[in-house]
């Protein structure tokens, strides 16, 4: 029998998950997300991205997507105020190159960096295995619900894509382009592009 949308629970990660939250990023987010695949020092996720990534846990941002049959995770989305996105060293060129391409990325969508009165989401993952079952939707409804819930106060939230798919659900979900950065468009400071290939990052955004 085909799964469906009730198929599937929804909750809050805490600590206790910090294992397989990592092992689903490096299983099915990190493995297909173009800013790591594409970076010239190798298509692989650095420890301060995930450490980064695994922080939001102590934040209770963190949304996970389990099937009700046996508690498989499925699904992860990870949100947090733009204000503490970066909440460990960054120790590599790697991690300084992605914060740097969305810095560009904010001042092109918005003018300035994201405000800390706006929620950004930095994470939408689902299995391969259980795509088409509108998980990534519902993730992204309990990140909405939860940010109006406990920062009543915030203007914004706020999303970037890399590709069509992801794009068509923030459309669907109510959220608006700010704008948009190509791979090509950003360069170090000798003119060399930092992320190959044709790849680029959209904005969106939403107000609460």
């Amino acid at each position: 029998m085909e799964q469906g949308a009730l198929d599937y629970e929804y909750a809050p990660a805490t600590e206790a998950d910090r294992a397989e939250v990592r092992q689903a990023l490096a299983t099915y987010f990190y493995p297909e997300e173009p800013l790591t695949l594409a970076h010239r020092d190798g298509p692989f996720v650095t420890e301060d991205d995930m450490e980064n990534a695994l922080s939001f846990l102590a934040q209770g941002t963190t949304i996970l997507a389990r099937t009700a049959a046996n508690g498989e995770l499925v699904g992860v989305s990870i949100g947090g105020p733009s204000a503490h996105e970066i909440s460990v060293p960054i120790t590599t060129r790697k991690l300084a190159d992605i914060v740097a391409f969305l810095e560009m990325l904010d001042v092109r969508a918005y003018g300035f960096a994201r405000s800390s009165s706006a929620y950004h989401v930095h994470t939408l993952a689902v299995h391969p295995a259980h795509r088409a079952h509108s998980i990534g939707r519902r993730l992204m409804e309990e990140q909405i619900a939860l940010v109006r819930a406990r920062w009543p106060a915030f203007a914004t939230i706020t999303v970037e894509t890399t590709g069509p798919g992801s794009g068509r659900l923030m459309g669907r979900i109510g959220l608006r382009e700010t704008g948009r950065l190509s791979f090509a468009d950003y360069r170090d400071a000798a003119g060399d592009q930092v992320f190959l290939g044709a790849g680029e990052v959209v904005a969106w955004e939403m107000k609460l």
